[in-house]
This record gives C-alpha cells, structure tokens and sequence, in this order.
C-alpha cells in the first residue's frame, strides 16, 4: 500500500524550490516526493493491468516511467546541457537492467523461489537489447574518423528507431501479448472487476506530471548538491540523476516481483530500457535540433563500454527463461563496479 502521507513531501519540494532553499534541502525533499508517486502509478498500473490485462497496463507503465528522463532531458538541452542528458540517459539504461532487474529478482526469488518467464517473450527482448547496444556502438566507430558526421547520423538513426518503436507499439497492442512486443499477458493478477479505466488514467497521468515537476526540481539542485559532496559531474549524472530518474521502475519491479509477476517485471526493467533507446533518446535528437543544441547518440568510449557491458549480462541471466535472487545479487554488483569506475573517472 503506498504511503500517501509522504505525497506532503510533493508541495513541500516545490515550495522550498520556489523559495530557493539550499540545494540539499532542496534535492532530500524532492527525492522524498519521488517515493510516493511512484508507488501511485505502481498501484494504478496494477489495477489497470487487472481491468484490461497487463499488455496495456505494462505498456503504459514503462511509458509513463521514461516521461521525467524526457522533461529532465529537454530543459537540460535547452540550457545547453547536453553532456548532462548523455550522462544521465547512460545511468537510466544502467539503473534499469542492473538495479531494477536486480532487486525484483532478489525480491521475487526470496518470496517465491526460482521463477520462469515465456521463452518467446524472453527471445524477443533478448534481441531488443542487442539493438539497443548496437545503438550505441555505431554512432561512436563511425563517429572515430570524421567526427562533424555524428549529429547527421544519430539524425538518420533516430528516424529509424522511432519506426522501430512504432512498429513494436502496434505489434504489442495488437497481438495479445502473445509472446512478441515489449509487454506480454501475465496469467495471475489480482482479481478486479472489469470496468472503466479512466479512474486509473487520470491516477497515471497525475502521477507522472507530477512525478515530472518533482524530477526536474532534483535534477536543478543535483550539480550544486554533488558539488557540496566533492562528486564529479560524470558520476553525478550517470549514477545520482540516473539512478533516481528510474527510482519508478526500481520500486515498480520490486512490487511486480513480490507479486509474482516476472513478465510485468520485465516490461518494468528491460522493456522501459529499450523503451528509453527506442523513443526517449530519438526525441532528445530531435528536440537538440529544433532548440538548436548539438545532442547526438555519440556517447564517450567509457559510456558505450558499461552500456553494452550491462547489456550483455543482463541478456544472458534473463535468456535461460528462469530467475532467481543470486542473479539478482549479481547484476547489483555489476552495477557497483562500474558505478566505483564511473568514480574514479577524471571530470
């Protein structure tokens, strides 16, 4: 049950934003806003998952979740941040194959034990993911021997992720969750009487805007707090502002897990991976080029490696179909490592 005495934090966060308070003050309650809203879009997601079968709700869920990495992006870009949103989208991809999949699969295997998910679904995300990497990779080899080409390739590449990710929206929406798409059906959900969702829409929508405002707070008071810290901004944006803009898939799985669901988990972890490749980062290519900003998907060496890293890894625990709380330890002490290198890395 969420803990809605916490959404006092929400106009708390912004009040001291408004009065421009010190940024740590700022930055604590805020990530205390976070907690709630959060919680409220897991428990309007289920409900609808119920009411109309968890494609839509899973759909909608990892939709929603992306929304502050895109606002946070697009204010970051018209600042002229755009190394901000690299990092930032870099610590998100990290944060959701690492440390959401990781703690629903610790949550999951200490309540249930050892769980299984459709092999075709698992197939499809599996390849999903080797996209993703392969995302990554091209822009930084092509981008080697003539740099000035970068932003019209990351251009010509956003178009094509962006039908991708359409395509993948139709086929998900129309066939059931028969084993294709990001999301499919999971067999046991709660049991709720079938009938309007627009109760459960408004909640996400709220939620999410909300969520949004509160996500755009912390981002503007995170350098000055990392500052206080003695953190690089590398580190600052991949691991702190990463980190806390998947705050929603981390507590969502780990919900998802405990309930028995591991399909949800996964449209929650890796589905709102892809999701952040497929369509976050080709609408920040775009909004880069309207604001008139140089955003492209040429990250640096150091980005690209932890990315297909985790990427890798989490392809080969997940492809076996079966899940249990030790994998879940060992993707967390993945994402350790390379948070302790993003660390040690010069600014």
């Amino acid at each position: 049950m969420t803990q809605l005495w916490l959404l006092v934090s929400v106009p708390i966060s912004l009040w001291l934003a408004w009065l421009e308070a010190p940024p740590t003050l700022v930055f604590s309650a805020a990530l205390m806003a976070i907690i709630p809203l959060v919680g409220l879009i897991g428990d309007a997601t289920e409900r609808l998952a119920a009411k109309r079968g968890s494609v839509a709700g899973g759909l909608i869920n990892s939709t929603l979740s992306n929304l502050p990495e895109l606002i946070i992006g697009g204010v970051a870009l018209a600042n002229g941040l755009h190394r901000v949103v690299k990092a930032s989208l870099t610590g998100a991809i990290l944060a959701n194959l690492l440390v959401s999949l990781g703690v629903a699969l610790i949550a999951g295997g200490l309540r249930h034990g050892e769980q299984t998910i459709d092999r075709r679904r698992l197939r499809v995300s599996a390849s999903m993911l080797l996209i993703c990497a392969f995302c990554f990779i091209v822009p930084a080899v092509f981008s080697l021997g003539a740099p000035q080409l970068s932003r019209g390739l990351s251009l010509e590449m956003s178009v094509v992720l962006l039908g991708i990710y359409c395509l993948n929206l139709v086929v998900t929406l129309f066939s059931g969750g028969a084993g294709m798409g990001l999301v499919t059906e999971e067999h046991a959900v709660d049991a709720h009487p079938a009938g309007s969702s627009w109760n459960e829409l408004a909640v996400l929508g709220a939620a999410a805007a909300l969520l949004a405002m509160v996500s755009e707070i912390l981002s503007d008071a995170l350098v000055p707090t990392a500052k206080q810290l003695g953190l690089s901004d590398t580190f600052s944006g991949i691991v702190l502002l990463g980190g806390i803009g998947s705050l929603g898939e981390i507590i969502a799985s780990a919900r998802f897990a405990r309930k028995g669901q591991p399909s949800l988990v996964l449209s929650a972890t890796v589905g709102s991976t892809i999701q952040l490749v497929l369509l976050v980062a080709p609408l920040l290519v775009f909004a880069g080029r309207l604001l008139g900003q140089p955003m492209d998907l040429r990250f640096t060496s150091f980005e690209v490696v932890a990315i297909v890293l985790a990427t890798l890894i989490t392809r080969e625990i997940i492809e076996d179909g079966k899940a249990n709380w030790f994998e879940g330890f060992l993707l967390l002490g993945v994402y350790v490592i390379l948070a302790i290198g993003f660390f040690h890395l010069p600014g």
